[in-house]
């Protein structure tokens, strides 16, 4: 598994929207070249390219515009179809918009909303630690029936996609889509970089791609 990047290059857009240290650890270890992207002109040379994101949607949504790179990020997923994974808020930004912030546009590049969790009873939110992801379309090296534990973090999700595939669920308060996929656009809401060997198997199967 630590050779499956061997050969890759892979762009980690660097919006100032995140710790993205422990994403480029990972693809590290997975013997990946990784390249901060900074700048349209960083994506040269890159093989695939990952879009992360931490903290309120809102705020992702304005750095990653502000930063001046979603022309060259939109160029390279829906005009040259090229791998593209979004990670947590990474993935909410593909929505149309979330409820976290109102009147916010994300990219709306798979379309819907994303919704806070429904919370109460024995049900936390935010909803922080390992759940169980059953996998309904093969993706990222798992195949339907499979179900494995990954790491969240987050208080709102995408029940489910307007215009992609809904390929891996989690519940928690609801049922809500952990992994999508557009043709070449791949998404996960939990953190596959803190998910060990489940993590590194699905970046592996990203890599693969």
């Amino acid at each position: 598994m630590s050779n499956a990047g061997r050969g890759r290059t892979v762009g980690l857009i660097d919006y100032q929207a995140g710790n993205i240290q422990s994403i480029d650890n990972a693809l590290s270890h997975l013997g990946a070249r990784v390249k901060r992207i900074v700048n349209a002109a960083d994506v040269d040379g890159c093989t695939h390219l990952v879009l992360p994101g931490v903290g309120a949607f809102g705020f992702c949504a304005e750095r990653l515009r502000a930063s001046g790179l979603t022309g060259a990020i939109r160029d390279w997923a829906l005009e040259r179809h090229r791998p593209l994974l979004g990670i947590c808020v990474g993935m909410q930004l593909l929505a149309d918009s979330s409820e976290e912030s109102p009147g916010i546009a994300g990219l709306g590049w798979i379309g819907g909303q994303v919704r806070r969790i429904a919370g109460g009873g024995d049900i936390r939110v935010p909803h922080v630690g390992w759940n169980t992801v059953d996998f309904e379309r093969p993706c990222g090296g798992f195949v339907p029936g499979d179900g494995a534990d990954f790491y969240f973090d987050h208080s709102f999700a995408w029940e489910r996609p307007q215009d992609g595939e809904l390929v891996g669920a989690c519940t928690h308060g609801m049922r809500f889509c952990a992994v999508v996929r557009r043709a070449n656009i791949v998404a996960a809401q939990f953190h596959p970089e803190k998910s060990q060997t489940a993590g590194l198997r699905f970046l592996s199967g990203f890599l693969g791609g």
